[in-house]
């Protein structure tokens, strides 16, 4: 087998470098939890061993204790870590930000990744680095391709693969080539996925289809072992995607990418190195209720009765940005510190088609603009007694604006819908947030480890916090977004204990989080500062309160067999209004049992989830309160020999009927409020090197 292919998926809580020649490039302080995923390895435990079939990025990561997420469709899961997610949580594609092209989040970021093309994802829960932009309360999610390494193993290589299911996702075939010399590289890759409406464990059809293209090129300069030039270009294109918990679907989506890279060595006194990035991310997105489903009619009191009523929202995102870290050192200390800029400009029009001809009815992101330019240091010093300390600052400027807020579509603009709802029309926004870190690690007797660590992170609104204008003659149908709304405030706390052995591991982390001004999508009641209560969806501020535990356990019984298990809680509350915050995932967790040897492996694993009645009851996001569930996987893998492996499995063995507590409500299925999960799944994959 070519060691360019046999090549990891790493999920750890800290840091990951670009190659050998920059190895240690942001250095590691806090490790709270590390896996390695090998897709063409044996390993217990290895979660890509467990499931290979997955629709996106979050279908997968939701396999990592205190990692949930928020069902909509068959693809665009959205990502939970510690109970917050969306724009709490910061997610990087191969160092840029892909913000979606759905109001709706239709697309959250993670829905853009072709997951096997990359070799790294590394999970960050809570605050533990600020080089990565501003936010990311819950957590920051980075995936990386390391063609470099790949690109060590000289001449061609590469790998083929093929998966199947009987039960959603019909066919996936992956292609990625590698050509590399001694100061160049091109790497080529492509993946086909087609899915079918799944069925949940009562044999009911969930409306879940998507046909997904998606393929890239890397190129790759060293001029020398200490300088890397690369430029990645990747198109993704998306078709017919069903949205059960939705008025309308997505026949057509497209998202263009392009990324650059430039890492060096300078030889310059106190510059250890120094990283460069930039990109451009753009997203074309189409919804409509009409070319994937029936649309609905105008009722019979309506001028139009009994004809069908065609709605229709083409939208635009595009997000320009980029990186400056640079990393000094003296003595114990290490400091990493630069800037980020980033740029993201959105429209979206909801249109009348009843006459074949657009007609806006209204400015959903009326030519919304927001820059973000941070600068930020961190530094890492090793202290004595096996100790070291990370502290660090940020400082974000921010400016929002909207260009069409004041434009009259046929139904309300922006400034009457801001107006109507918070008595003040939009205007040109600045924000200047700080942020900041402390953490300390001890190593303790026996291979103990103690972490812990103080943070601050301020978020800015989105564009859809902020400008949304979903305007309707029936109000509580109505969604309008804040143009004054304050940025969230984290303050946070957390304490963990954690020890690693060849026989066992184990970890336990407390976690506290006090919000000041917490955005929260709430339901017009006449609150303070809403002039209006008529049940539509609006945004206010409020202080939130977050806290939770999460524990993790392995241990080795033979040198073949492993069990581990870990569990994950998270209690959130409004205290303004003294209720939970809505969709908060309820306790969970995972039992698994492993058993591998050199060419083969087999395992099960269950998992569980507690009964979540702690609702909003005001909020329209949640549905009710959420039945407990568990669920059997059952998996498999053999290497036939160097260059080809199989793998093979049942997910959900028993056909439980279950949802996930935080998916959204289900539109179409009168006896399936919520978005279920896919009932009893087989699944095999082939995988070819070469």
């Amino acid at each position: 087998m070519r060691q360019a292919f046999t090549r990891s998926i790493l999920f750890t809580a800290m840091a990951v470098s670009i190659g050998p020649a920059f190895a240690d490039e942001l250095e590691p302080v806090l490790i709270e939890e590390s896996l390695t995923i090998n897709p063409n390895a044996a390993e217990p435990g290895d979660v890509n061993q467990v499931r290979a079939v997955s629709a996106d990025g979050a279908d997968f990561l939701r396999q990592l204790n205190g990692v949930s997420v928020s069902r909509f469709g068959g693809r665009g899961l959205e990502l939970i870590v510690r109970g917050q997610s969306q724009a709490r949580l910061n997610v990087l594609l191969d160092g840029s930000y892909v913000h979606g092209g759905c109001p709706n989040r239709m697309d959250p970021p993670a829905s853009w990744t072709a997951l096997e093309t990359y070799e790294k994802v590394t999970v960050l829960k809570g605050v533990q680095s600020l080089i990565y932009g501003g936010g990311g309360s819950g957590g920051t999610v980075l995936f990386e391709r390391d063609t470099r390494s790949l690109a060590q193993d000289k001449g061609v290589h590469g790998r083929v693969s093929a998966l199947g299911s009987d039960n959603g996702i019909s066919g996936d075939f992956l292609g990625d080539v590698v050509a590399a010399g001694d100061q160049a590289y091109v790497r080529a890759f492509a993946e086909q996925k087609n899915a079918d409406n799944y069925e949940d464990g009562d044999g009911r059809e969930v409306r879940s289809s998507f046909d997904h293209r998606q393929g890239g090129l890397v190129f790759g300069l060293m001029p020398n072992a200490e300088r890397l030039f690369e430029f990645t270009v990747e198109r993704n294109d998306f078709s017919d995607a069903l949205y059960p918990g939705a008025g309308m679907d997505s026949p057509q989506e497209q998202g263009d990418f392009y990324r650059f890279r430039y890492a060096d060595r300078p030889a310059a006194n106190g510059l250890n190195h120094l990283r460069l990035e930039a990109y451009l991310s753009d997203v074309e997105h189409l919804m409509n209720n009409f070319t994937d489903r029936t649309p609905p009619r105008y009722p019979a009191a309506a001028p139009k009765a009994g004809q069908p009523m065609k709605r229709e929202t083409p939208t635009h995102s595009r997000t320009t940005g980029g990186r400056l870290v640079l990393n000094s050192g003296a003595g114990a200390t290490t400091l990493d510190w630069g800037l980020d800029v980033q740029r993201n400009k959105r429209d979206a029009t909801l249109n009348n088609l009843d006459s074949g001809q657009p007609a806006a009815l209204s400015f959903m992101w009326p030519d919304v603009e927001i820059q973000q330019v941070g600068v930020f240091a961190e530094a890492t010093t090793a202290l004595q007694n096996k100790s070291r300390i990370k502290y660090g600052l940020r400082v974000d400027r921010v400016d929002a604006s909207a260009d069409r807020i004041a434009d009259k579509p046929k139904l309300a603009s922006p400034n009457t819908a801001y107006k109507t709802y918070y008595g003040s029309n939009a205007s040109d926004k600045s924000e200047t947030n700080v942020g900041g870190l402390l953490r300390f690690e001890k190593d303790l007797d026996d291979g103990w480890r103690l972490f812990t660590g103080l943070s601050r992170s301020v978020r800015t609104a989105g564009a859809t916090e902020r400008y949304m204008n979903k305007w309707n003659a029936v109000e509580k149908l109505r969604w309008v977004g804040n143009p004054d709304i304050q940025p969230e405030k984290h303050h946070q706390l957390d304490l963990g204990l954690a020890k690693t052995s060849d026989a066992a591991s184990v970890s336990a982390t407390l976690f506290y989080d006090d919000v000041t001004d917490y955005i929260l999508r709430d339901t017009a009641r006449a609150q303070d500062g809403i002039l209006q209560s008529d049940r539509a969806d609006i945004y206010r501020n409020v202080d939130a309160e977050l806290y939770g535990a999460e524990a993790e356990a392995r241990l080795s019984l033979t040198d073949a067999l492993d069990v581990s298990g870990g569990l994950a809680y998270v209690h959130a509350d409004n205290t303004t209004d003294d209720r939970p915050l809505p969709q908060t995932p309820p306790l969970n967790g995972k039992i698994q049992l492993d058993y591998a040897t050199a060419s083969w492996g087999l395992g099960g694993r269950i998992r569980f989830a507690a009964r979540q009645d702690r609702i909003d009851p005001f909020s329209k996001q949640e549905v009710g309160a959420t039945p407990g569930w568990q669920a059997l996987d059952l998996y498999g893998n053999y290497q036939i020999n160097d260059s080809f492996s199989l793998r093979a499995g049942v997910d959900n063995v028993l056909d439980e009927t279950y949802a996930e507590h935080a998916s959204r409500s289900n539109l179409l299925d009168p006896f399936a409020v919520r978005v279920n999960e896919p009932g009893r799944t087989f699944w095999l994959k082939a995988t070819a090197e070469f």
